[in-house]
């Protein structure tokens, strides 16, 4: 009988190995990379289109698939059209961690573990790796307009070149019975800026602002770009100014802007808020300041130990929405037209005294200021098919074609789960997996659910 040698027999394991495990796996890794990205549904912001629990496959190559170590991605054959549902990173969060691309470079992507960074000038204690879990995330929207179209909402309803939208795409739905002043109801008519257009950061009011803040972000990702806003008094800064009567009105949107002035003011409301009541406080123009130069807030401290203690440091951000510095633009309109009244020294008596205010707005894109953008991609406008429920475009403002990923192309599975009566961690539980299944919905292509 003959018998294998041992080298032979290694030979032979390494073979089978690599045909079996290695060229598989990096052919999966070349497929996610470059062909599809698997994307789960988290909320019902598409419903009723696509349902929390859908999980879906979406073409990458379909708007350009990404060019390995770089921030650039290849042609693709098309580009996002009406009533594409489109999967694209969420504009609101940094790309890098701290907005600050010079200090970090991205290692890779982990899949469902997060983005992991390397961080060139850690402080003492800290670990070279950083690990962003839940970010840069990725959004699923409907694109409901493109570069050249004249977009505006009123009354929740959207006007697309001057008509009024009623209907919606597939299974799309309103539900709110009132309507605010809210971005969610309310959008001043604007056109969405095409490859080449020139925006001039004087004569933006301060939400479109925002959303230029975000476009440039977008489109200049191995650049630091922030906003800063200085108020002025009579030509003069005076940024420690402290609004005594700030008024702005509640809206979902508004929650940070709503902590800080009940936590700042120590406010105990008698009556239950509700949606569209005012509500007024002192705070100081150096909160909005500070928002809108970092563009985002950092929800774990750099410096804590206990983040420090492992091979990496974990990062997370939250973002805030522009809404709430066109609040601050109306209340400094607001000082122009009452009078400031002060106290004359000598009499302890009080005179009226009138003032102008403005707010002076200085947009850098790495260390230049910049007075004017040239837009460099394709923009859209993005919604959700929840119409009420969804965080878009009205909020956040466009998203420029460098952020796309996907096209969303089909359901490849699909699981119910909203009373939360399922869970991995509960074995008890696990008898219910085949009745939650939703069948129906496994292989749907995305295109064709009208």
């Amino acid at each position: 009988m003959e018998q294998t040698s041992p080298k032979k027999s290694i030979k032979s394991f390494f073979k089978s190995f690599t045909r079996e495990v290695v060229v598989p796996v990096i052919l999966a890794l070349i497929v996610i990379q470059y062909v599809i990205q698997a994307f789960q549904i988290p909320s019902g912001s598409m419903e009723d289109s696509l349902k929390t629990g859908d999980f879906l496959l979406g073409l990458k190559f379909t708007y350009g698939s990404p060019i390995p170590f770089s921030n650039q991605n290849f042609p693709g054959y098309a580009e996002p059209k009406h009533g594409d549902v489109v999967i694209f990173r969420y504009p609101g969060e940094p790309e890098y961690p701290d907005n600050n691309p010079k200090r970090y470079t991205h290692l890779f992507n982990a899949l469902m573990l997060g983005n992991y960074y390397w961080d060139h000038a850690p402080e003492n204690g800290q670990p070279h790796i950083v690990h962003y879990a839940d970010g840069p995330k990725d959004y699923i929207k409907r694109c409901v307009a493109v570069s050249g179209d004249t977009v505006a909402v009123h009354g929740g309803k959207l006007y697309l070149n001057g008509k009024r939208q009623d209907s919606l795409p597939a299974f799309g739905k309103w539900t709110a019975s009132v309507r605010t002043l809210s971005p969610r109801d309310e959008v001043e008519e604007f056109v969405v800026p095409s490859v080449g257009d020139t925006l001039y950061i004087d004569s933006l009011p301060m939400i479109k602002l925002w959303w230029l803040r975000s476009l440039v972000a977008q489109e200049n990702p191995d650049s630091s770009v922030y906003l800063e806003l200085s108020l002025l008094r009579d030509g003069r800064e005076n940024n420690n100014y402290m609004f005594n009567d700030f008024k702005f009105p509640v809206e979902n949107d508004r929650g940070l802007l709503l902590n800080a002035m009940l936590s700042r003011n120590q406010t105990v409301i008698q009556q239950r808020l509700t949606l569209g009541d005012t509500l007024s406080g002192a705070i100081p123009f150096s909160y909005f300041r500070e928002l809108a130069k970092i563009g985002f807030l950092p929800m774990l401290d750099p410096h804590d130990p206990q983040l420090n203690s492992g091979f990496t440091r974990p990062v997370s951000y939250m973002s805030f929405e522009g809404s709430i510095l066109q609040d601050l633009e109306g209340n400094v309109k607001r000082l122009n037209v009452a009078p400031v009244v002060a106290v004359d020294s000598m009499d302890a008596a009080e005179v009226p005294e009138k003032n102008h205010f403005e707010i002076q707005r200085n947009l850098y894109l790495g260390s230049e200021k910049i007075d004017r953008y040239v837009v460099k991609y394709p923009q859209f406008f993005m919604m959700g098919d929840n119409r009420d429920n969804s965080a878009d475009s009205r909020y956040w403002g466009l998203v420029s074609l460098r952020n796309i990923r996907a096209k969303a192309f089909v359901i490849y599975f699909s699981f119910e789960n909203d009373d939360q009566k399922f869970s991995f961690g509960k074995p008890l539980t696990w008898w219910r997996i085949p009745f939650r299944i939703r069948y129906t919905r496994i292989g749907k292509i995305i295109d064709l659910i009208k």
